[in-house]
C-alpha cells in the first residue's frame, strides 16, 4: 500500500490508537483481525454483539467457529481465507452462524493484509447484520407466490368502496376476462357494464341489498362477466365487509373464481354438488370434534338431552338418567374451598331457570374415577326467533393444565424470595421507570435500608456511590439497560457507602427482566460484595509478584517490566537492553539422585550467585522450574554478552554437595537484543526461548546470540510452526492415510498388496506431503504419536472393512527411529495387534537403515516380537548406507526395498543397473525378498522382471490414493 495513502496529521502512534477506538466502539458492525493461519487476534464490541462469542472466546480460535457445520464440512473457512490471500478481498452474503446456534444473513468483507514487502500479515474481516433486508426480500417473494397462487387457482378479486362508490378491478380479474390485466377503479355504473346483461339486474340488487342491511354479508352468487371478445364467463363470487383501517369506510370485498367449466359439464356439476352435501356433513360433525364439551338442556324441565365426545370425556360418563335438574345432584361439583355445590345452584341450573342469561364460572369438578378437574363453564339459554328459551346450552373448558401451571408459578414466585433471601450478592428490582421493586437481606445490609423503605424510591436516592465515575457509570450502564433492553456487566468498581457509614466494596451488574412476549418489566441490578477479596489482594500483592522459593521476581512481574522496558526502546532516541533466557543443565540429575528438596536448595544458592553479578537496575527472575530470565537495560549486544559470560562462568565454577556428591551444572542462555524494533513481549520472550534451544542443540552449557534474519532461528520457528500445525492436526482429525500399490512382478493374479503413507489435509494447494513436517516432528519428538496414530487408525479401518481385508495380501506400515527405540512403542504394538481383529500375517512394518542400527539390539528385540506373531518386516531405503549388506545379515527383516536413487537411473547408468541386479541377487541369496521403489516408466518395469525383482512400487505401478475418506 502506498505510504500516502492513508494520511493522518497525528503521529503514528496516536492515529492508531484512535482507529482502534474507533473499531473496538462500532457496535452495529462486527470487526476483527486474523493471522496469516486465519486465527482471531482482535475482536471488538460489535463482533461480541453480533455472533455472542466473547473476546477471550474468540481471540485464538481458528476462523471456522464462525461458520455453520455445513461450510465447516467443506472447507469454506479456508476456501474463503486463500481467496482473500489470492485476490486482495473477498465478499459474499450467507448465513452465519451465533454461539447460541442462530443464525443470521451475514454481508462479509475479508481483506488480506500485506506488509510493504508483500508480506502476508494476516486477515481483516467486517460483517454487517443483513437479516431484516433477507426479511423483506422474503416479503416480497410471498407477494410474488400469492399473485401466482391467483393465477393458478383462475381467481380475481375486486372490492367496491361505499362511500366512494369506486370499485376496484384486480389485475387477475381483469387478465382472467381476457384485458390487458392493468387494475382499473371504476365508478359502480361502470362496473356493472362487465357483468351480463342478463345477470345485471340481479347482480345490482344483490348489491343494493347488502348495502342497505350489512348483516345479509357474506354475498354469495355465480353470474357471468363479460370477456373482452365479448361473451360471457361463469363465476362463482363471495364478498364480505372489510375496514382497511381502524374505524375506516366500509369496503365490500369480493373473491371471483373461475367456474366455466363446471357449469359447461351437468356431470362435473354433479360432483360437486355431492362434494358439498359431504361438506355440510363434515360441519355437522364440527361439534363433535370440538376441543370444548358442548352439553344441551331442555328448558324448563333441565333433561340433558346431548353431550359432545369432549364433554363425555370431561364428565366421564353418558348423560342417560338425567330428566330434570334435580338430577344434577349426580355430578359433584365443588367449590375453591372444597364444598360441594347444590344441583339447584349449579351454572345450567340457574340457565335452565332463567335466573341468568349468560355467565361464566370456575369448578371443580370430581368424576367417578377420582380425577378433579378446573372446568370454566360457560352457560346461556339460547331464546328462538319467538323469543321462548327452549334449549340452555354449557360449554365447558378443562382448564386444569392451566391452574396447575399458576399453582407452580406461585411456588416457583416462593422458591425464588427464599433463594433471594440466601443470596449472599445483593439484589435489587426496578420497574421500567426505575423506581425499587424489591431488595434482598443482602443488599439491604450493603445500601443500610430496609426493603420497605426502599420500596418505591428511585435507584439514585438508594445507591450511594463514592467514586464519581463509578457511580455515572452504574446509573448510565441502567438507564440503558431499561431503554435498550441489553445486559450490562464489567462496570467500574465501585465503594458502596450504607447510610450507617459502612462501606463496601462492589461489583455491579445490571440486566433486564424481560417477559417470553417480549415485554420489558424491570431491571435487575446485582451488586457483589468483594470487600474481603480486595483485601486479601492488596495483602498478596506482593507475594503474587516475587518467586516464593528463591525471593526473585516471579514470570509475571518480568513481563510487566519487560513490557516497560521495550515501551522505552520504542521511543524515538530509547535506550537499547537485551533479554537472556537462561535454562539449566543437567539440573534434573540432583532432582533425581537427591529428591526435590535438594534441588530447591540448589535453587535458592543458584539465585543467590546469579544476583551477585546482576546490576541494580537489571531484573533477575526466575519464570520457570530450572530456568531464569534477565533483562540487562542500557546495553547493547556486546555488553549484555559480557554479562551473559559472567552468568555462564558463574555456574561453571558452582558446586553444590549433597549426600556426599558434588554436583556441577551448566547453563544454556539465549540472548536477544531489544530495541525499537521489539514488538511485544510475547515476541521477545520467544525469539530469547528459542535461541536457549538453539544453544542447548550445539552442545550446551554455551550461549547462542540471535540477531535479525538468523537462519538457525529462521529454521527452529518453522519446525515449532509445524509442530503447532500438527497439534492442531492431531485436535481437528486433519491427518490422513493414504495407500500406494506395491505389484508382485511373477505375472501372476497377484493378490493386494499396498504401503500406507501420511498426509495432512488443508494445505493451500491441497494435502501436504509427509517431507513438510515429519522433519519437525523427528526433532520435537512427536514422531512416535504420529506412529501410533498410523498403525492404530490403519488397524481399525481394515477391521472395519471386512471384505478388504479378505483381498488384502500385505499392508507395509513406516516406522521411525524413535519408535524403533522406544520400548513403551514395542509394548503398544504388540498389545494393539493382539487386540485387533486383522490378522498380524497381514502386517508388514518398513524400518529404515539408520532406525535399526541406532540400536541395534531394541530393533531386533523389536523384530522378534512381532515376528513370533506373524508380522513382517522390510528393510526401507536399502543401499544407501556404507554398511548395507553388513548389516542385512543381522537383521531378520522379509522384504528389501531397494532405494529408489539407483532403480530411477538404471536405464541410463549401468553401475547403477549393476547395483540393482548385484542387491537383488544378494538378497535373494539370503532368502529376503525384494521391492523396487520410484517406478517411473515402462523401461524400467522391463529392466526389474528381467533382473528378477519381485514387487515393484512408482506413480507408473500406481499412484498414492486416500485410503480414508
Amino acid at each position: 500500500m502506498p505510504e500516502r495513502f492513508l494520511a493522518s496529521t497525528l503521529p503514528r502512534h496516536e492515529a492508531a490508537e484512535l482507529y482502534r477506538l474507533m473499531v473496538v466502539g462500532i457496535r452495529d458492525v462486527a470487526v476483527f483481525l486474523m493471522d496469516p493461519d486465519g486465527y482471531i487476534t482482535v475482536w471488538n464490541a460489535g463482533a461480541q454483539d453480533m455472533k455472542g462469542y466473547t473476546a477471550d472466546e474468540a481471540i485464538g480460535s481458528h476462523l471456522s467457529l464462525l461458520y455453520t457445520d455445513q461450510d465447516r464440512a467443506r472447507g469454506w473457512p479456508q476456501h474463503n481465507l486463500g481467496k482473500a490471500a489470492e485476490d486482495g478481498f473477498y465478499s459474499e452474503e450467507t448465513w452465519r452462524k451465533r454461539k447460541d446456534g442462530s443464525l443470521f444473513w451475514a454481508h462479509i468483507a475479508l481483506t488480506a493484509l500485506r506488509g510493504e514487502d508483500r508480506q502476508l500479515l494476516g486477515f481483516s474481516k467486517i460483517t454487517m447484520d443483513m437479516t431484516h433486508h433477507k426479511l423483506l426480500e422474503s416479503c416480497e417473494k410471498e407477494k410474488q407466490e400469492i399473485d401466482l397462487i391467483l393465477r393458478a387457482a383462475q381467481a380475481g378479486t375486486w372490492k367496491w368502496d361505499v362511500g366512494s362508490g369506486k370499485v376496484d378491478l384486480s389485475r387477475q380479474l381483469l387478465e382472467l376476462l381476457g384485458y390487458d390485466g392493468a387494475p382499473r377503479e371504476l365508478d359502480f355504473d361502470a362496473c356493472l357494464a362487465y357483468v351480463h346483461p342478463d345477470d345485471r339486474a340481479r347482480f345490482r340488487t344483490l348489491l343494493e341489498d347488502t348495502r342497505s342491511d350489512p348483516l345479509t354479508a357474506p354475498l354469495e352468487t355465480e353470474l357471468r362477466f363479460l370477456r373482452s371478445d365479448g361473451r360471457g364467463q361463469w363465476f362463482f363470487l363471495r364478498a364480505n365487509w372489510h375496514r382497511d383501517i381502524e374505524h375506516g369506510p366500509m369496503q365490500l370485498l369480493g373473491a371471483c373464481v373461475g367456474i366455466d367449466s363446471l357449469k359447461a359439464a351437468e356431470q362435473e356439476k354433479e360432483v360437486l354438488l355431492s362434494q358439498l352435501r359431504q361438506e355440510r356433513a363434515r360441519f355437522s360433525d364440527i361439534l363433535e370434534q370440538m376441543p370444548s364439551g358442548v352439553v344441551l338442556a331442555e328448558v324448563p324441565s333441565g333433561r340433558l338431552t346431548y353431550q359432545n365426545r369432549a364433554a363425555a370425556g370431561m364428565m366421564g360418563r353418558d348423560f342417560s338418567g338425567v330428566d330434570s335438574y334435580l338430577d344434577y345432584r349426580q355430578y359433584v361439583f365443588v367449590d375453591a374451598k372444597g364444598e360441594r355445590i347444590a344441583s339447584e345452584n349449579l351454572p345450567l341450573t340457574r340457565a335452565v331457570r332463567g335466573q341468568d342469561v349468560a355467565r361464566t364460572d370456575t369448578l371443580i369438578y370430581e368424576r367417578g374415577d377420582g380425577a378433579r378437574l378446573h372446568l370454566d363453564v360457560t352457560t346461556a339459554a339460547i331464546v328462538d326467533s319467538d323469543g321462548v328459551a327452549r334449549v340452555a346450552i354449557a360449554v365447558l373448558h378443562d382448564v386444569s393444565k392451566l391452574k396447575h401451571m399458576e399453582l407452580s408459578a406461585a411456588a416457583e414466585k416462593e422458591r425464588a424470595l427464599v433463594t433471594l433471601a440466601a443470596l449472599t450478592d445483593g439484589v435489587v428490582t426496578a420497574d421500567p421507570g426505575g423506581i425499587v421493586m424489591s431488595v434482598n437481606p443482602a443488599a439491604e445490609r450493603m445500601i443500610g435500608v430496609p426493603e420497605a423503605a426502599a420500596r418505591g424510591q428511585r435507584l439514585r436516592d438508594v445507591l450511594q456511590i463514592e467514586e464519581r465515575a463509578a457511580a455515572d457509570a452504574t446509573f448510565a450502564a441502567i438507564e440503558h439497560c431499561l431503554s435498550q433492553h441489553r445486559t450490562c456487566a464489567g462496570l467500574p468498581h465501585a465503594t458502596l457507602i450504607a447510610q450507617d457509614g459502612a462501606r463496601f466494596a462492589v461489583e455491579n451488574a445490571v440486566a433486564p427482566v424481560i417477559l417470553d412476549s417480549g415485554e420489558l418489566i424491570g431491571a435487575v441490578l446485582i451488586m457483589h460484595d468483594v470487600t474481603e477479596s480486595k483485601r486479601l489482594l492488596r495483602r498478596l500483592g506482593f507475594e503474587a509478584s516475587h518467586d516464593a522459593l528463591t525471593g526473585l521476581v516471579n514470570r509475571r512481574e518480568f513481563e510487566v517490566r519487560l513490557q516497560r522496558t521495550i515501551e522505552r526502546a520504542q521511543h524515538p532516541g530509547g535506550a537499547c537492553a537485551a533479554l537472556l533466557y537462561m535454562d539449566l543443565d543437567q539440573f534434573k540429575v540432583v532432582n533425581d539422585t537427591c529428591g526435590h528438596q535438594a534441588g530447591d536448595e540448589l535453587l535458592k544458592r543458584l539465585a543467590a550467585t546469579y544476583s551477585e553479578h546482576v546490576r541494580e537496575r537489571d531484573t533477575l527472575a526466575r519464570i520457570g522450574g530450572d530456568e531464569f530470565a534477565l533483562i540487562v537495560e542500557h546495553c547493547d549486544v556486546d555488553e549484555a554478552l559480557a554479562v551473559a559470560h559472567k552468568i555462564l562462568d558463574a555456574t561453571r565454577t558452582f558446586r553444590y554437595v549433597c549426600k556426599g556428591r558434588v554436583f556441577q551444572l551448566g547453563v544454556s542462555i539465549g540472548l536477544t537484543p531489544i530495541d525499537g524494533g521489539t514488538i511485544d513481549v510475547e515476541e521477545a520472550m520467544r525469539r530469547a526461548d528459542h535461541a536457549c534451544y538453539i544453544a542447548k542443540d550445539r552442545g550446551r552449557n554455551r550461549i547462542y546470540v540471535h540477531y535479525k534474519g538468523d537462519l538457525d532461528f529462521a529454521q527452529r520457528r518453522s519446525d515449532m510452526h509445524w509442530v503447532t500445525r500438527l497439534t492442531h492436526a492431531f485436535q481437528n482429525e486433519q491427518l490422513q492415510l493414504y495407500y500406494q500399490p506395491i505389484l508382485a512382478l511373477d505375472d501372476g493374479e497377484a493378490p493386494r498388496h499396498y504401503e500406507i503413507l501420511l498426509r495432512m489435509r488443508n494445505g493451500r494447494n491441497g494435502p501436504i506431503g509427509p517431507g513438510i513436517f515429519l522433519p519437525a516432528a523427528e526433532r520435537y519428538d512427536v514422531i512416535v504419536k504420529i506412529d501410533r496414530w498410523v498403525l492404530t487408525r490403519t488397524l481399525e479401518w481394515l477391521a472395519s472393512n471386512p471384505e478388504h481385508m479378505e483381498t488384502l495380501e500385505m499392508c507395509s506400515i513406516n516406522l521411525s527411529r524413535r519408535s524403533l527405540g522406544d520400548p513403551s512403542f514395542h509394548k503398544f504394538a504388540a498389545e494393539l495387534i493382539d487386540a485387533s481383529e486383522v490378522p498380524a500375517a497381514k502386517l508388514c512394518f518398513e524400518i529404515t537403515e539408520n532406525g535399526a542400527i541406532a540400536d541395534m539390539q531394541k530393533t531386533i528385540s523389536f523384530i522378534e516380537a512381532l515376528s513370533a506373531r506373524g508380522c513382517r518386516f522390510s528393510l526401507d531405503d536399502f543401499g544407501t548406507g556404507m554398511t548395507s549388506f553388513s548389516y542385512l545379515k543381522q537383521l531378520p527383516v522379509d522384504f528389501i526395498k531397494i532405494d529408489g536413487s539407483f532403480i530411477q537411473m538404471m536405464s541410463s547408468s549401468q553401475v547403477d543397473f549393476e547395483m540393482v541386479r548385484f542387491t537383488n541377487d544378494i538378497s535373494h541369496m539370503m532368502g529376503r525378498k525384494t521391492i523396487a521403489e520410484y517406478v517411473s516408466d515402462s523401461a524400467i518395469l522391463a529392466s526389474l522382471k528381467a533382473i528378477g525383482v519381485d514387487f515393484a512400487q512408482g506413480y507408473w505401478v500406481g499412484k498414492p490414493r486416500p485410503l480414508t475418506p
